[in-house]
Formats: structure tokens, sequence, C-alpha cells
């Protein structure tokens, strides 16, 4: 009975377990104190059996009074050992309960630790996620910063190049207006950029600086500058190489140039050309330039100006076309808004002058004249095209005059007859007039002519005062190549007309 009593207890408890999971009581209540609860239901339980139990015995003695005192023995030790077992299922009960105490709370525990152990992980996988977060942060960020620098550093690259370019402009490339400036003495080239940028010559002074020192540009002198906004860094530093002037001198307005050879007739119209642009024209025209050569009161005043010069200039009655033809120096000329026609034609003269100065001893010392020296000029000047052949020349010329034959030019004819200068074909030139009526006719009249048939360059003035020595009498320029050829006999001299003029116009005319 006392099993039977304990296997009801286990089972109503087991019943009373699942009961209390679904409830919140047992949140609040211990297992101990159910299963003490429980024990004492049972216990009550157990009271009325053991009265029903005392009962039925009572009975048994009243029925069967053969029982013996063993049987009654029995059945005492047998209620004994029910209490002692009532007793020992309690304590059993109570074991069992701390048994299953601790097996529940032991997942308790388990799970509490393991609910510790849980966050310290968490909280270490925290600060790897930290740190690794950190570091794709701090990547990120000097990406980003290396990314900035990077555009930062094109961009000023970019500008400060375009910026640098810019400020080696030319102030204004439209402005041609010219400014006297004055560079003073021993002024460094910061200095001087300096005084050009306040000018507004040049953009930027530190640009001119460090332009000229990698251009290795130096050397600048003092002095007033005519200079002009429209400029570049390297003509202005040019300029600046050269030396100024001790006062201030008229801004140039443009040029005149005035090529070699050329007849005061072809200079007539070169003089309203400004060399500098082809769209605007000098204050001067060919009138206001005849007139001044013409001009015999001028002609004077240079005359007394240069007399070395001017020591042999022909007579008007010589028949020269131009007293002054063969006096004008070949160059190219400023002018500015002071200048007058007079005063530059004055400058082709004092040009001529300073040309021939260093030679007006030795031409005295060879018994000749400025005149006669500037007539062969003129001459080999359109009969040869370079230094060699013009000295050449001008000995031939020599060698025929010593001998008293003409010179036989055709370039004099052609001035003769107004067309030195003019377009003419080959078949014009070997058909000159050799027997025009003119002092300039030097295949009929002896000597140098009346005067100068070209205004002729250094080069042909420097051939005809040191020619080179020779025996030559005939000359004959190729008329396809320009090449000359020398000879001593007049045989020599018709096979090379015949080889490098007729036989070449023969050739050209069949061709066309």
């Amino acid at each position: 009975m006392t099993k039977l009593c304990f296997v009801m207890i286990i089972r109503k408890w087991k019943k009373i377990d699942l009961k209390d999971k679904d409830t919140q009581n047992f949140e609040r209540e211990s297992f101990k104190d159910k299963i003490l609860r429980e024990l004492e239901a049972s216990k009550q339980v157990s009271d009325e059996e053991v009265d029903e139990f005392d009962q039925v015995s009572d009975n048994l003695r009243a029925t069967d009074n053969t029982l013996d005192e063993n049987n009654i023995a029995d059945i005492t030790l047998n209620e004994s050992d029910l209490i002692h077992n009532k007793s020992q299922s309690a304590s059993d009960i109570d074991k069992l309960s701390e048994d299953v105490v601790v097996e529940e709370q032991k997942p308790r525990l388990e799970k509490k630790a393991e609910m510790s152990r849980k966050p310290r992980e968490s909280q270490e996988n925290l600060k790897r996620s930290a740190k690794k977060a950190s570091k794709r942060l701090a990547g990120k960020i000097i990406a980003v910063v290396a990314l900035i620098l990077f555009v930062v550093g094109g961009a000023t690259a970019y500008f400060g190049y375009r910026y640098l370019k810019s400020e080696l402009q030319p102030y204004s490339t439209t402005d041609k207006t010219i400014k006297a400036i004055a560079i003073p003495k021993g002024a460094s080239s910061k200095e001087i950029g300096d005084v050009l940028q306040k000018n507004k010559i040049i953009k930027n002074a530190t640009a001119f600086k460090y332009y000229t020192k990698l251009k290795s540009l130096y050397g600048f002198k003092s002095g007033y500058y005519n200079l002009s906004p429209n400029m570049t860094l390297t003509d202005i530093a040019k300029t600046l190489q050269k030396g100024g002037t001790e006062k201030p001198v008229a801004p140039v307005l443009g040029k005149i140039t005035i090529p070699e050879g050329f007849t005061i007739d072809q200079m007539s119209t070169k003089v309203s050309e400004n060399a500098e642009s082809k769209s605007e024209k000098t204050p001067f025209s060919k009138s206001d330039f005849l007139k001044v050569i013409t001009d015999q009161n001028f002609i004077n005043k240079m005359k007394t100006t240069y007399p070395d010069l001017f020591a042999s200039l022909p007579d008007p009655s010589s028949g020269v076309k131009y007293q002054l033809e063969g006096y004008l120096f070949p160059a190219t000329y400023e002018y500015t808004k002071n200048s007058t026609m007079q005063s530059v034609v004055e400058e082709m003269i004092a040009a001529m002058n300073q040309n021939m100065a260093p030679y007006f001893e030795e031409i005295k010392a060879k018994n000749m004249t400025v005149n006669e020296i500037l007539a062969i000029a003129a001459l080999t000047e359109k009969e040869a095209n370079n230094d060699a052949d013009r000295r050449n020349v001008a000995q031939v010329f020599y060698n025929r005059i010593n001998g008293d034959m003409t010179l036989g030019s055709n370039i004099s004819i052609l001035y003769a007859e107004g067309k030195l200068g003019e377009k003419t074909s080959l078949a014009d030139d070997a058909a000159v007039n050799t027997k025009l009526d003119s002092p300039f006719n030097l295949y009929l009249n002896l000597g140098y002519g009346p005067g100068p048939v070209t205004n002729p360059s250094l080069s042909a003035i420097k051939a005809a005062v040191e020619p080179t020595a020779n025996s030559y009498l005939y000359f004959v320029a190729d008329v396809t190549t320009g090449k000359v050829y020398f000879s001593e006999t007049q045989d020599e001299h018709d096979a090379n007309v015949q080889k490098y003029v007729n036989d070449k116009l023969t050739k050209n005319s069949s061709s066309n």
C-alpha cells in the first residue's frame, strides 16, 4: 500500500508538473514546495486508508479469533513498515526533489553561463567588427584624401600651367601703341620687369624675370626704349640687349624697305608701303619722294653735309636721270609721326655715307672717284648674284676700261630705255638696242657712264673696291641658272653666248 501511495504521488506530481508548466505560478513557486504540498495531500489519503485498514482488522479479529499473535505481530509490523515506508518515501521524495531541482536549475545555470559567455563573445566580436570597420573606414578616408589631393594637385598644375602660359603672352596682341620706356642704369631683370609691368608692356614682372633667365637672355642696357604691348617677351628682351637712347625718341609707326639694286623709280613706289603691314600705308607717296630727289636745294644741302660722298656727284647736264641715283643705300628705315619724306631720304644718304666711309681713302689711292666705284658696283649688282662672281665681273670691267674697250653691258641700256627693274623676257634682254643714242649705252660709249644705274648693296660696293684679279675680258651668264662664264677672247665668248644663251633661247621657244 505504501508503494501504491508513492506511485500515486509520483503520477500526480507529473500531472501537476505538466499543468504547472503552463501556468505563471510555476515561475514563482519552487519545485520543492510543490512536492511537500503534494506529500501532505498524500499523507491525508494514507491516514484514511490506515483507518480503513484498522476497521478491516477489527472485523477480521471479530470473525476469526484463530489468528495468532504472530499474525497480529505481522500486521503490526506491516503497519510499522508502512509508517517507516511513508517516512522513507518522504525522505526519498525530498532527495528526489533536490535532484530534480538541481536538474531543473542545471539548464538554467548552463543557459546563464552560456548567456554570460555569449555577451563576452559578442563583445569580442563587436570589438573585432569595430576594428575591421575602423580599418575599412580609415582605408576609405585615405583613398578619399588621396583622390582629393590628386584632383587638387592636377587642377593646380593645369591652371598653373594655363596661368603661366597666359602671363608669358604679349600684354595685348592688338595694341600697337608705342611707348617710350626708361630703363634705369644697373637695373636687375626683376626691376626691369617691374618697370615694364607698370607701363603695361608685359603682364607679369616675375614671369619676365624667370623667362629671360630660362632663355639665357641677359645683358640688358639702360636708356630709353620704344616698346609696344603687342611685343613678345623675346622681342622685348632682345631690344633691351641692343641698348636704348639717352633721350626719348618718337615711337616708330612703321618701316620702309628698299631692296638691293633698286632704281630710284622703283624706290618711289616702295616708300608708300609699310613693311610691317600689308594693309597699312605709310604717310608718304611716290610724288613726295621724287620731289625731294629732284630738289636741288636739298641736294646742295646734302653735298655740304656729306662732302666725301658727294665729291664726284654727277652734274645734271651729264645726262643722268637722277643725280642721287646710286647714292641711296638699300635697307629698312623706320618712320615716326615726326618723320618727313626729306628726313627719310636723308637717312638713306647717311646710310650710304656710313657704308662707303671705310673706302674713301682707298678709292682716292686707286685714283678713282666715288661715282666711278658706285657705277661699277651698280652694274655688278645686276650682272652677278653672288660675291665671287661679282668680284670677277668688277675686274672684267676694269680690264676692259684699261684696254680702251667699252663695258658692253646690257644693264645700262635697259636703264636708259626705262626697262631696268621691269619684268623682261630672256629674248628682250638678248635683243637690246646696242645702237641706242644714250650716254648710258656702254656699247658705244667708253668709260663708266654718267653715273650709277642702280642703288647697289654693300656686297657690290666691296666687289667694286676690292675685285678679284683676273685677265678676263668677257663674261656671260647662263640664262637658266645664272651662273657666269668668263673668257679672255672674243671667240671663247661667242661660243659661250651660243651655248648658254642662244641655244637655250631656241630650245625654250620651240618648246612653247
